[in-house]
């Protein structure tokens, strides 16, 4: 009997310890199930965090340029992570059920001006890839092989307009020597208004044109810039996305022919912003000039190459040429002569192609007998260009597709960092602006909180813009 009751009693103990380990092990389970709760709980309250912060983007940044980023000054002009940190912990104590944020620290932001603008420049790329379709692309495309084209004939009307104007020279004193016979100039007024603005030959009203200047001593291209953690990488920097950037920078920068042709009303900072662009000057009046000049400088050297291959172009030059000369003993004075007024004639007909730009008229790129509109006798004169800037080359290039091929032979660095100097420029002149810094706008930077009631939990997270 006393062995029947010891054995109840071993199996009471038993039950007994057993029951302790399980009550144990539930306790451990519901432990973890609560702290897994509660991490969840965090998480979700830290994303909700996230979206809130992230809602205070800078909004006329987005209007104006469809860029995503958080001004950490918040309009202050002093840049200050403290208060986003505050603002992140306000949001998340009003997102959690429970328990207060012990700590929170952001770090690593990506800032638009890292690397040289390449922050930026990923983030218009992206902009640009949700929206632009396959045949402007293709247009752009193509301003590389007009600028491959444009930098060769630029060079052989550079190197053929100095040496032919030498030998032409060279040839004309030797006649007085040996002659003692001058030679008519029929380019003289041509090598005179070479010497003069190119302004003056190619603007129709001079009125229209702006007066602007900026202050370039402090833009983000000149000055010290705050340091970041670098591009985000969604958008990596080659010649496939510089496609996408060029037709982000000609769709949300003005240029001159849109306020001397199509009325413009002046708008905040340099009016003339892609040609700032191209130029880096500091008024519309120099950046004008210098990208018409480039621009002059290119249909120059098309200009030149078409009238070599037209056969009857060159006869008629030659012809005039040999009259000019009249009888001489002098070797190659005539063909000097018939290559200066080649020369002439290709400038006169660009100083006209790029007055019809600017007019926002087209002009043909490759030039043929049809798109040709001086003569020879009206290119020496050069007082008849009224008469011409409203005719138009169908399906040739407007004023804003000379300055994409332009914009494609400037350097990536000068087209991001130009290019956040008008972005600032502009945002500074809008209302309360004055203060906005553009390498104190960040899209992305990681945030860690430790949160606690009676239990610390840890979260981190990577807060950005998606893009």
């Amino acid at each position: 009997m006393w062995i029947r009751i010891w054995k109840r009693g071993e199996i009471t103990v038993f039950v007994s310890l057993m029951l302790a380990v399980l009550l144990f092990f539930l306790q451990a389970v519901l432990e973890s199930a609560r702290i897994a709760m509660l991490r969840s709980q965090t998480e979700e309250a830290l994303e909700l965090a996230e979206y809130s912060v992230l809602s205070e983007y800078h909004r006329n940044l987005w209007e104006i340029y469809g860029l995503f980023y958080l001004d950490l000054s918040y309009g202050g002009g002093t840049e200050d992570t403290e208060y986003l940190n505050r603002r992140f912990t306000e949001f998340l104590e009003n997102n959690l059920s429970s328990g207060q944020v012990a700590a929170l620290d952001t770090w690593e932001y990506c800032r638009a001006s890292d690397e040289k603008g390449t922050g930026y420049y990923e983030q218009a790329v992206a902009y640009m890839k949700q929206k632009t379709g396959a045949s402007l692309l293709q247009r752009l495309k193509r301003y590389e092989e007009y600028g491959s084209q444009a930098v060769v004939s630029e060079a052989d009307y550079e190197q053929a307009d100095v040496n032919e104007n030498r030998n032409l020279e060279e040839l004309k004193r030797r006649r007085e020597v040996e002659e003692e016979k001058s030679t008519p100039d029929p380019i003289s007024g041509t090598n005179s208004l070479k010497r003069t603005s190119i302004l003056n030959l190619v603007v129709k009203e001079p009125d229209k044109l702006s007066g602007k200047k900026a202050d370039l001593s402090t833009v983000p291209s000149v000055r010290y810039l705050l340091p970041g953690a670098g591009p985000r990488g969604r958008n990596e920097v080659n010649a496939a996305n510089d496609i996408f950037f060029l037709a982000y920078l000609m769709e949300h920068f003005p240029d001159a022919a849109e306020y001397l042709a199509e009325g413009k009303e002046s708008g905040a900072w340099l009016d003339y912003q892609l040609e700032y662009l191209i130029a880096g000057k500091d008024s519309d009046l120099a950046n004008l000039e210098a990208v018409c000049g480039r621009i002059l400088a290119i249909r120059e050297g098309m200009n030149y190459a078409y009238l070599l291959s037209d056969t009857a172009k060159t006869a008629e030059c030659g012809a005039l040429a040999a009259a000019l000369v009249g009888a001489t003993m002098v070797p190659g004075l005539v063909e000097a002569m018939k290559q200066v007024l080649l020369l002439a004639w290709a400038f006169a007909e660009s100083v006209l192609d790029v007055r019809m730009l600017l007019n926002g008229k087209r002009t043909a790129f490759y030039k043929d007998s049809s798109s040709w509109k001086l003569s020879l006798t009206g290119a020496l004169e050069l007082n008849t260009l009224s008469g011409f800037d409203e005719r138009e080359d169908e399906g040739g290039l407007l004023y804003q597709d000379y300055l994409g091929i332009l914009l494609t032979l400037t350097g990536r660095e000068k087209k991001c960092m130009r290019s956040l100097d008008a972005v600032e420029g502009v945002l500074r002149e809008q209302n309360g602006g004055q203060w906005f810094y553009i390498d104190q706008c960040v899209d992305a930077f990681r945030v860690r909180t430790v949160c606690g009631n009676g239990q610390e939990l840890t979260a981190e997270r990577w807060v950005a813009y998606e893009w």
